[in-house]
């Protein structure tokens, strides 16, 4: 008796009958809750948005400043024609020469900073100022900026970032005075307010800049602020606009309330019609998948686009279990087929066949040395095909076979070709598929070769942030614009490779990369004809997973 009461009580109808209860009662009470809670939440809110606006624009205005200064700097310090400027006493060609070259630095430097918004040098010794600004500033502007830069300092506190005020204008001028020299820069705050503005969507707002902190002694108002070396950003809101909003808010939870009261059997009428009655039809479809009706299907028709979808998804799922068990037998045997591609591309007929054709003729020529070394190679190259039944092997033992490839390769092309390794210390223990990375220097060396031109090779490994990384370079013969665009689309999964083509191997290589590591692996090519080719493989790696010794059989 007991076990069917909480059945009950463990029902969908049972619980939603109880909430709506535990809901209604204590409404009243919410509501009022609810109404000082939310103005005290949205003043909050506003608080925290509008202050984040202020220090992401303060930032803004540090960088700025920032990066103003380090450019002066620079150019104070390190460029020649500011320095030579700089230090003439009089007006002459070498002062004009240095003027005009360090105000095309400056141009361009400025362009490309996100700094000040013009800049300006005052030589005291020849009485001339040079000025550069991002707009026009006319000739009136120059003279009462030089005015201003050539009084005696003690006259006014021009040293570092202050506000000025001209024409309704407000700038940031910063000015450094040396010996002979003074120099600074301007930013002007019109538009950073206006951006400000843009991001209020209240209308009374203000916005000020200034060298103090702004006024927060009235409780009318809502203050957010910030400062940036001195310069003030002050925003402050009305508070009766922002809580203009919640006065219809107030009146519809009452409203809301009483509604709810009154209209709780249409509530439970209604959810038990549109949540409970459809979710009952599905576990009823689920149990009979269970007991093996495995025909049956959801006949009837929801009430909602949701439930429709559930309908849908559960006849679509039991229409398709046989067809995911067939996808599935499907893609193992794909897998098997890949892999038996695979190994028939490694043992490849043309390079077999001038692999023997050399040791034909080195014993012609009695060089028994060079041969036991391509024989040596041949049988660690068939024994590393058959002897693993891995799909990955460790890189210590393919770096193995590389090197004794580029030793017969340098027999077979008398020594033109000459192969680089740099390798960061995890590669060694990193696992990829069997000839991967062999393909690739064996395909350097296939075309790249050019007579009487030493083919040099370069084999780096990188292992960075769980991400392995291969680049194979070679200064050989590069590929053709065509060949190069059709490789890096195959790459890209754009084009495919026909088992006729001869880029068949870059191909394969691309599929087994992503049926191992998935869709983050990746293949790169970039080639200048006559010049060089680069290829760059990448794939995912944890090398906190345990890896056997690549010394063990």
């Amino acid at each position: 008796m007991l076990k069917k009461y909480f059945k009950y009580f463990n029902s969908v109808s049972t619980k939603v009958i109880f909430i709506i209860f535990v809901l209604v009662l204590p409404l009243n009470i919410i509501a009022l809750a609810e109404v000082s809670t939310t103005i005290h939440s949205t003043i909050d809110r506003v608080r925290t948005a509008e202050q984040n606006l202020v220090d992401v624009y303060t930032r803004t205005i540090e960088m700025r400043m920032d990066n103003t200064v380090s450019l002066l700097n620079y150019f104070r310090t390190e460029d020649e024609d500011c320095i030579m400027m700089i230090l003439q006493s009089k007006i002459e060609y070498p002062y004009e020469s240095a003027k005009m070259k360090f105000y095309n630095s400056l141009q361009n430097m400025a362009e490309m900073t996100d700094g000040a918004d013009g800049y300006f040098y005052y030589m005291h010794g020849v009485d001339d100022i040079l000025v550069y600004s991002n707009q026009y500033i006319g000739k009136e502007n120059v003279q009462i900026l030089k005015s201003f830069v050539s009084k005696e300092s003690e006259d006014r506190n021009i040293l570092g970032w202050h506000i000025y005020e001209r024409n309704d204008i407000q700038y940031m001028l910063m000015t450094i005075e040396l010996k002979n020299v003074s120099y600074g820069a301007w930013i002007i705050l019109d538009p950073i307010r206006e951006e400000v503005l843009k991001g209020i969507e209240y209308q009374d707002v203000i916005v000020t800049f200034g060298e103090a902190a702004g006024d927060e002694s009235l409780s009318s108002r809502l203050y957010a602020s910030s400062n940036a070396k001195n310069i003030h950003l002050t925003i402050n809101i009305s508070r009766s606009e922002i809580l203009r909003e919640l006065t219809i808010y107030q009146w519809l939870l009452i409203v809301i309330g009483i509604v709810y009261i009154l209209l709780i059997p249409v509530l439970y009428l209604l959810m038990h019609s549109l949540l409970i009655k459809p979710l009952s039809r599905i576990n009823y479809a689920h149990r009979q998948m269970q007991t093996g009706n495995q025909d049956y299907r959801l006949t009837d028709t929801a009430n909602s686009q949701e439930y429709i979808e559930a309908f849908q998804s559960f006849n679509i799922m039991a229409d398709n279990l046989n067809s995911l068990r067939i996808e599935a037998y499907e893609k193992e045997i794909a897998r098997h087929k890949m892999e038996l591609q695979n190994l028939q591309m490694q043992i490849k007929p043309h390079f077999l066949s001038n692999t023997f054709n050399l040791l034909y003729t080195l014993a012609q020529r009695n060089e028994n040395e060079s041969i036991q070394e391509i024989v040596i190679y041949l049988s660690e190259y068939f024994r590393y095909i058959f002897r693993s039944e891995k799909e990955l092997e460790l890189f210590a033992k393919e770096l193995e076979l590389i090197k004794g490839y580029s030793q017969m390769a340098s027999i077979r092309y008398l020594n033109m070709i000459k192969v680089t390794y740099d390798f960061e210390p995890e590669i060694e223990f990193v696992r990829t598929p069997p000839l991967l990375i062999h393909n690739f220097v064996e395909n350097a060396v296939k075309h790249g070769v050019r007579k009487g031109v030493v083919l040099h090779i370069v084999l780096q490994g990188i292992y960075e942030d769980k991400t392995v990384r291969f680049i194979i370079t070679d200064d050989g013969k590069g590929m053709d614009k065509d060949v190069l665009e059709r490789n890096q689309k195959m790459f890209c999964g754009e084009v495919e490779s026909d088992v006729n083509q001869s880029h068949l191997g870059l191909y394969n290589s691309m599929k087994r990369l992503k049926y191992f590591y998935g869709e983050e692996a990746k293949i790169e090519v970039d080639s200048e004809p006559g010049e060089m080719t680069c290829f760059i493989i990448q794939f995912p790696y944890d090398m906190e997973e345990d890896d056997e010794s690549f010394n063990g059989e």
